[in-house]
């Protein structure tokens, strides 16, 4: 075993009838630092994920709904094509073709020789072993406010933020779809992971009480960032449907 494969913890997790398995590079997350900050709460939410000292209710109460099934209130094609405009002129929702996880994310799949880029989510533990920036796969996260819980498919922190990235991969012709009915999705995630960051642990820390938590939906095609703020924008404007 490589020392980086011996310093990737596991726990496996079930949520309802599907099963998950957390991944979390400590050696990857100290070299970005652990002691202070935004990186030292997350140290601590992951450390608890690793020990499991979770509430496992939001995971098998049915009551609490996984977020992955949130979905944007339905609207005509022509209604959705002016959302999706208005969420780039406000700057809301930036897109970018030549972005770090797009451009790992090509990387990785030549390196497996795949030139198909297959659908399946395998591809993220190149992430976990191979980009100094991704720190865990497969990150339980919930809100009792909302009743909501989820798994994050992939955890990264640069140029000081916090990043929640989940994985939509499809055709080229798909992708303004895919990425705009996962918004709900993703934002929910980070809105979580926010609020598990800015848990009273972190009044020990040398840290604001406000994380900086982005979001992150991404293929091989493009990528769209947005803070998670979202969340609760999309909520106040009643966009989100399954509430």
């Amino acid at each position: 075993m490589s020392e980086d494969e011996s310093a990737v913890v596991s726990r496996d997790f079930q949520h309802g009838r599907v099963a998950y398995r957390f991944l979390w590079n400590t050696a990857h997350h100290r070299s970005l630092g652990y002691e202070s900050g935004d990186l030292a709460a997350l140290w601590a939410h992951l450390e608890a994920v690793r020990r499991g000292s979770i509430p496992t209710v939001p995971f098998q109460d049915p009551s609490y709904l996984r977020a992955s099934g949130l979905r944007l209130t339905r609207m005509s094609r022509s209604a959705a094509v002016g959302f999706r405009e208005r969420l780039f002129r406000s700057g809301m929702v930036r897109v970018y073709s030549d972005d770090p996880l797009v451009n790992a994310l090509r990387q990785f799949h030549r390196a497996r020789n795949s030139t198909a880029r297959p659908l399946d989510h395998g591809v993220l533990r190149d992430f976990i072993m191979h980009d100094p920036a991704s720190i865990a796969l497969e990150v339980p996260v919930w809100s009792d406010e909302y009743h909501l819980s989820g798994h994050i498919d992939l955890v990264r922190f640069e140029d000081g933020l916090v990043q929640v990235c989940d994985y939509k991969p499809g055709p080229l012709e798909t992708t303004r779809h895919r990425f705009l009915e996962a918004l709900p999705q993703v934002a929910a995630y980070g809105e979580m992971m926010a609020y598990h960051l800015a848990s009273t642990f972190r009044q020990a820390l040398d840290a604001p009480l406000l994380p900086h938590v982005t979001c992150a939906v991404f293929d091989t095609h493009s990528c769209w960032r947005f803070g998670a703020e979202l969340f609760v924008t999309l909520v106040a404007a009643r966009r989100v449907e399954g509430l």
